[in-house]
């Protein structure tokens, strides 16, 4: 058996942080973090942070920095599940597809903790839907603002980069474990 014949699981009890896109249509991007990797990877996103900056947005970040941070996402061993939504019309949003087809994700693959960056306008729906989804769980949830948590950053960066054309979708194929169509 070969490497490429493993398939990869997300690290049991990960904190997962979560960006969405609407740039072709609703998704979100879940990266799976191994607990004792959170500080490491915090540190290393904030390194590349130019002076003064607050946080790392892709949309708006040069291509050297959109390399820097693709590289180093892949040299930590950063994994990630796309979640989007069908096209087809339902009494859900899309969002709320997405947002509870994660939480079951999460409940499914052991995570311990889900963090969504906060929007003001969609925080009460987030919490709601999280609530119904794992209330009975021992997953915790919550929203942060982007300049509080880098590792939403690294959502940021394989969302961003997911919709773009195929050479910056193969820089973050290889941090892509699966793709769930809720």
């Amino acid at each position: 058996m070969t490497s490429t014949d493993l398939v990869r699981e997300p690290p049991r009890r990960a904190q997962v942080y979560v960006d969405e896109s609407k740039a072709k249509g609703f998704l979100l991007v879940a990266v799976f973090v191994a607990s004792g990797a959170v500080s490491r990877l915090r540190s290393a996103l904030r390194a590349l942070r130019r002076p003064g900056q607050r946080s790392i947005h892709f949309v708006s970040e040069r291509d050297a920095i959109r390399d820097a941070v693709l590289r180093t996402l892949v040299e930590l061993d950063v994994c990630a599940l796309i979640v989007s939504a069908p096209d087809r019309r339902t009494p859900q949003t899309p969002r709320e597809l997405c947002v509870r087809a994660l939480a079951r994700t999460c409940v499914e693959k052991e995570a311990s903790f889900l963090v969504l960056e906060t929007d003001r306008t969609l925080v009460p729906d987030d919490k709601r839907w999280l609530f119904e989804e794992l209330h009975k769980t021992d997953v915790r949830y919550d929203h942060r603002e982007r300049h509080e948590e880098p590792l939403l950053w690294a959502a940021d960066a394989i969302a961003w980069a997911w919709n773009r054309d195929q050479s910056w979708r193969a820089k973050v194929r290889p941090l892509v474990l699966d793709e769930i169509h809720a």
